[in-house]
């Protein structure tokens, strides 16, 4: 007993350390238990940051770490069947081509070590992002180029300040992306597969511009439907739901061949704020996905300083499938002090929450994220406030005094 005391005595001496865990959560975490954190894949630049992000996240009395291994048709692990994600290389010397570990290996060590469950989180659609195209020419986007939307004459989306995406009907592209999530499933020991822009990436499209207007896809859209094309209205309408529906049939085929290619895996998705936006603009069936068992669990992006529209859109969500697990998505990242512990308290602690994001609590390797002393205050003013609320509510132990 006078082991265990000394023990409890030195982990709450931590708590005002630096970089040390605050607690020492539940070893493993319980199933019932769901305190998500996202972890982008521009937090991390080194095995050091990937632990020092593990033992963050266990301060906090985190049970699953979202693990961003995947951004734009790239790899955050050792993959056969995407090129390295260039922010790994960035701060490499000169024509290195590997980031001399592997980030995902890492997290699940650190992470189970700690008694966290881990997600592989994959940015299902996007092939890139921004003005410039990707140096490596074995990048998918130069690897293949007909992947990619293109409109009815032949020419791709323009790259843009926001992704451009795979089309998302093609079964090829389909077939990719579960061998990617397959691949990931069989060969590292995650504890979940976690969906994320598994939607019609239309923020930037031009609306007067059909996507995917190829003669493929539409011909695939006219031997599905038994419609003569897309020229009508009450046509445009309908493709709009065909594509919906293929990327229904990726969610489930990446739920069926890839998360089960390992016991216990579980699959789940963020998901747009409000089911009947998701539907309409979107192209995201994710109430289907629920109702049906596909997804494990929702995690709708409810990112507002509303606390009114947060309530709202996540009554519309529980409405739409009642007793389906739904955990909100909490953009603490636009929080003022006292709202992250609100809008959880709002949503029910013990139905569970996922924060966006890892860099609005803590220092990041993020070379983007606002280093003076105001943005620093704020994280730590926000990590505080998420602490005191949770060791109030006894998921957090007092220190011993």
């Amino acid at each position: 007993m006078k082991i265990r005391h000394l023990v409890i005595g030195v982990l709450a001496l931590l708590a005002f350390v630096p970089g040390c865990a605050a607690v020492a959560p539940k070893q493993p975490a319980s199933p019932s238990d769901f305190r998500g954190l996202w972890v982008t894949r521009w937090d991390y630049r080194t095995a050091e940051d990937v632990r020092e992000i593990m033992s963050n996240a266990a301060s906090i009395a985190t049970t699953d770490v979202f693990f961003q291994v995947r951004g734009q048709a790239d790899a955050f692990y050792e993959s056969r069947l995407e090129v390295w994600g260039h922010e790994l290389l960035l701060d490499r010397p000169a024509g290195s081509t590997t980031p001399g570990f592997d980030p995902l290996a890492q997290a699940v060590r650190e992470a189970h070590r700690r008694g966290m469950r881990v997600h592989a989180w994959i940015n299902v659609f996007p092939v890139w992002k921004g003005t410039t195209p990707p140096a490596n020419p074995r990048h998918l986007f130069h690897a293949r180029p007909l992947w990619r939307l293109h409109d009815a004459g032949g020419k791709p989306q323009p790259l843009n300040d926001h992704y451009v995406i795979l089309n998302p009907v093609l079964p090829e592209v389909q077939d990719h992306i579960v061998e990617v999530a397959r691949d990931i499933v069989r060969r590292y020991a995650i504890d979940g597969l976690h969906l994320d822009y598994v939607r019609f990436v239309a923020d930037t499209m031009d609306g007067r511009t059909l996507y995917p207007g190829d003669p493929r896809s539409v011909e695939m859209f006219r031997a599905a439907t038994g419609r003569r094309g897309v020229e009508s209205p009450e046509d445009r309408a309908a493709y709009r739901e065909w594509i919906a529906s293929r990327i229904t049939d990726l969610v489930r085929r990446t739920g069926s061949e890839a998360a089960l290619a390992r016991p216990g895996v579980t699959l789940s998705a963020a998901v747009w704020r409000r089911p009947d936006l998701a539907r309409d603009q979107q192209l995201q069936q994710a109430d289907t996905w629920l109702r049906e068992r596909t997804l494990a669990r929702a995690i709708p992006m409810v990112y507002t300083t509303d606390d009114r529209q947060f309530a709202d859109d996540l009554r519309a969500w529980r409405d739409a499938v009642p007793g389906r697990p739904i955990a909100p998505g909490i953009g603490s990242f636009r929080h003022g002090p006292g709202q992250t512990p609100r809008q959880i308290e709002m949503a029910g602690l013990e139905r569970g929450y996922c924060l966006f994001a890892y860099h609005a609590f803590f220092e990041s390797a993020n070379p983007e994220e606002p280093k003076d002393a105001e943005a620093v205050a704020k994280r730590r003013a926000l990590r505080e406030d998420l602490v005191a609320y949770l060791r109030q509510r006894g998921v957090i132990a007092e220190p011993a005094r």
